[in-house]
């Protein structure tokens, strides 16, 4: 073998050993980040995922919000449908009236993608809004539902933007997306997003090639920048707490405020119903546990909260289907379950 030869077959064999090497150590720091609950890209992330990140949020949420992380905006379709048939104003689905002319009682719903309105139609809140008008009750019902909130982002959202409705009623419908942990550990508060966009305006986002190895890198030698972020004071509340301390807040905002709040727990197919699809792997058993986990903690609240309402058994008595293949979102008979199930728990304040 000439000596040029062996040359080219050196450079290939090392290039062939560093990307191995390479590939190996990026392939441990990923599960390293995924054993930390850490967001993860593998071997290449795009521009757009710098700030978005990889998760089921990413192509349905293209609008950015500072304290809330994303809603739904001009780059949503289906928002676009949506408001063929109501009025949109900046993350709230008005189903009757305008905003300067609402009827009352107004009734403000809250939640993550059980609730909302615009990524699954005909919603309860929808529903709900439906079943007044065929009873002749006045009411306007306002969603401000977005998929993949927890309890954190109803209680900001309520106190920043849902005031300004002036509601009289406000009904939270939560318990799910709290047994993820989908904001960031000890500070669940902050969605991904979030941290996303602070690190890309700092200088401090994880590299688009080989990111999960750059970001272990960056956690034992953090990278020097001209300004820093905080996400605020660490807290090791366990997600129990935390779901109670916020539907606590929201109770005496709303007390504060001259309306009437109504914390309740979501149904979840996985959890004590007989509507659990025979194959729980769809949605996962580390979902599963976390949830129920969750749960099991949550539902005595019920017992010293007068304002926590359990509905994780209000589907039970359906005979025919009332979730859709994932066991989380309901379909068209869930909807309208959970909505004669809010109807019957404020009807007292609609009828006069």
């Amino acid at each position: 073998m000439s000596s040029s030869r062996r040359l080219v077959f050196l450079i290939i064999s090392i290039t062939l050993v560093l990307s191995v090497l390479l590939l190996a150590i990026e392939t441990a720091s990923y599960f390293i980040l995924k054993s930390q609950g850490l967001p993860a890209s593998f071997v290449l992330k795009s521009s757009e995922e710098t700030i978005l990140g990889r998760d089921q949020f990413r192509e349905a949420y293209r609008t950015l919000d500072p304290h809330l992380a994303f809603t739904y905006g001009k780059n949503s379709q289906k928002l676009l449908d949506v408001q063929t048939k109501y009025r949109w104003l900046d993350g709230f689905l008005i189903y009757s009236g305008t905003p300067g002319r609402l009827k009352r009682p107004v009734i403000l719903a809250l939640g993550g993608s059980t609730t909302d309105g615009v990524k699954f139609p005909n919603s309860w809140p929808e529903q709900l809004a439906a079943m007044l008008k065929q009873r002749n009750i006045e009411a306007t019902v306002i969603n401000g539902a977005i998929g993949g909130y927890t309890t954190s982002q109803d209680l900001f959202k309520l106190i920043r933007d849902g005031l300004e409705f002036r509601p009289d009623i406000v009904i939270s419908l939560d318990g799910v997306n709290d047994g993820l942990n989908y904001g960031i550990p000890n500070h669940l508060m902050v969605q991904p997003y979030q941290e996303n966009i602070l690190k890309v305006a700092t200088g401090m986002e994880d590299g688009r090639l080989f990111p999960s190895t750059t970001a272990v890198v960056r956690q034992i030698i953090p990278k020097r920048t001209e300004i820093d972020y905080s996400l605020g004071l660490s807290s090791n509340r366990p997600p129990a707490l935390n779901f109670r301390k916020n539907l606590e807040l929201m109770n005496v905002t709303c007390i504060s405020q001259g309306c009437k709040f109504y914390g309740v727990i979501q149904p979840f197919s996985y959890f004590r119903s007989k509507h659990a699809n025979p194959n729980p792997e769809s949605v996962g058993s580390e979902f599963i546990k976390g949830v129920n986990g969750l749960y099991n903690q949550i539902l005595p609240f019920t017992k010293t909260h007068d304002f926590i309402f359990d509905a994780t058994q209000v589907l039970e008595g359906s005979m025919q289907p009332v979730y859709q293949a994932d066991g989380v979102h309901l379909n068209d008979a869930g909807n309208k379950l959970i909505a004669e199930y809010m109807f019957n728990l404020i009807k007292d304040r609609l009828v006069k």
